[in-house]
């Protein structure tokens, strides 16, 4: 008797698009990405971008990372945020069925396009996400001119 199989290409194609998204990665970076250190990295956590008139912010999905284990640098116009979540501990017991979870060091580095207030920067840490504000300095910001 001949069994009918159905065929769902899903989990092939997801991998097929992650290896694309990978090399295709290398070759070209996202806005103001720097990622010369990149072969040190085990995972780089997701992140939204929103640029203001006022500021740049920055929200990293950490969670599992604990906040003293996070560290933000801002150096030459670079922004790099980096640290490292705790690999899971696996007893000799355990039956580890499925391991999805990215674990161990991290990082991200981003060229800031003008120029920021230093002395305002402010990160907050709270359920799982880094949020960082960089405000832009004076004479960064947009001015509306008025024609006499």
């Amino acid at each position: 008797m001949t069994q009918l199989v159905r065929f769902t290409p899903q989990p092939d194609l997801r991998r097929m698009q992650r290896e694309f998204d990978r090399l295709f990665g290398n070759f070209f970076p996202a806005f103001g990405l720097a990622d010369e250190n990149d072969q040190t990295a085990t995972w780089a956590p997701r992140l939204d971008v929103v640029e203001t008139d006022d500021a740049f912010v920055f929200e990293f999905e950490l969670p599992g990372v604990k906040k003293e284990d996070i560290q933000i640098a801002l150096h030459d116009g670079v922004l790099t945020v980096s640290g490292e979540r705790a690999v899971r501990k696996v007893e000799d017991n355990d039956n580890v069925v499925r391991v999805e979870r990215f674990s161990g060091n991290f990082y991200r580095s981003f060229s800031i396009p003008t120029a920021i207030d230093e002395k305002k920067i402010d990160a907050k840490y709270a359920a799982g996400v880094l949020t960082l504000s960089l405000p832009k300095a004076e004479e960064s910001k947009p001015r509306a001119i008025k024609i006499s």
